[in-house]
């Protein structure tokens, strides 16, 4: 890797929708390791907008120009996903560190060649799994990894939402831009799954459409998935279902992540729960001939932070934004990378051709 940089990191921000500000803007804005000194994107109004309130010395237009300027360390993409090879490709190219949104690419060729650039060139890489950083998951993870269950036998992986509930147009779900709630939640569980237990070798998958779209011009969207069910196989032995939907009733809870395992032991449950009464997360425990427990989430790992606080740890912790900045200064290489990303991506087209041909399918 990289040598440790004596001076903060100059990161480079590519996309200026509310999901870049939210999660990366506001995160490194007192990051003491790096900050964003530069940002890209088409929109001048809102660009402008997002220098002035984060004090970003330096806007382009045109992502090419801020990659070549000779100003930056280190690149966030978080653009949708077709442009991720490009602007990857061309960061790993200059030299740059660089950190991706999710999923990494829109197919695994794709994902294979940036993975290939940024090993190459021995430069730092990260992706952007959310999920895996919250405290209770990783509370979650821990107490499996401790072999609190014993040895895993079946799990259960939910990513649900409800936001597309309709004909209205979605980047996501139309083919020439996304991979449908495959890309959007499904590569979250996969990366999930993968994360806590082990990698995926076999998928057996069925993806579905509720809703007709079409764009703008009224031309007809050509499908995604708005919904998806996998079963799915793991290296470790054990198998296990993944369910991500973009079309859920969810009421006032706006989004719900779920993850079970069981094992030889006993089974462990992990809950998020985005909003409403039932904001907040939980981690339960049940064993043979025992009340069902409810576990507090160590407080080193939720920073001082109260149970239905979902996102204080990515500006307070080294986690996220923060840990890739931190990785890029010191020359470490930690947390979610390229790595992950392309396996991910790896299942996800397994999964597609799994729909399409009506059978399983090794990995």
């Amino acid at each position: 890797m990289a040598t440790e940089m004596a001076s903060g990191v100059r990161v480079g921000l590519v996309g200026t929708s509310g999901w870049a500000e939210f999660v990366y803007l506001q995160t490194l804005r007192d990051c003491t390791d790096g900050r964003v000194v530069a940002i890209a994107g088409r929109n001048d109004e809102r660009r402008n907008e997002l220098a002035e309130n984060y004090a970003i010395a330096r806007t382009f237009t045109d992502w090419h120009e801020m990659i070549r300027s000779g100003e930056i360390d280190a690149v966030i993409v978080a653009t949708p996903d077709e442009l991720h090879h490009e602007i990857v490709l061309a960061a790993a190219a200059a030299g740059l560190a660089v950190m991706c949104e999710k999923p990494l690419a829109m197919n695994p060729i794709h994902s294979a060649e940036m993975l290939k650039a940024v090993v190459e060139r021995n430069l730092i890489n990260t992706v952007m799994f959310t999920w895996r950083h919250q405290p209770a998951a990783r509370y979650f993870k821990q107490l499996i990894d401790e072999g609190t269950i014993g040895t895993p036998i079946a799990s259960d992986f939910q990513f649900l939402m409800g936001y597309a509930r309709d004909s209205q147009y979605h980047w996501r779900l139309d083919a020439e831009h996304g991979t449908g709630s495959l890309g959007d939640l499904g590569v979250h569980l996969i990366d999930f799954a993968q994360w806590v237990l082990s990698p995926i070798i076999a998928v057996s998958a069925s993806l579905h459409n509720a809703y007709d779209r079409v764009k703008s011009d009224g031309s007809p969207v050509e499908p995604t998935n708005d919904s998806a069910i996998m079963s799915v196989s793991f290296e470790d032995g054990s198998h296990g279902v993944l369910t991500s939907s973009l079309v859920t009733e969810l009421g006032d809870r706006f989004l719900v992540f779920r993850a079970s395992v069981t094992g030889t032991e006993g089974t462990l449950e992990y809950e998020l729960v985005a909003e409403g009464a039932a904001k907040g997360t939980r981690v339960h425990s049940s064993r043979a001939g025992e009340p069902v427990q409810h576990l507090e989430v160590p407080t080193e790992l939720r920073g001082g932070m109260p149970a239905d606080d979902l996102w204080g740890h990515l500006a307070s912790q080294q986690l996220g934004a923060r840990e890739f900045v931190a990785n890029v200064r010191h020359g470490v290489q930690t947390g979610p990378d390229f790595v992950d990303g392309h396996r991910a991506q790896l299942v996800i087209d397994a999964a597609f051709e799994s729909h399409r041909a009506g059978r399983r399918v090794a990995i």
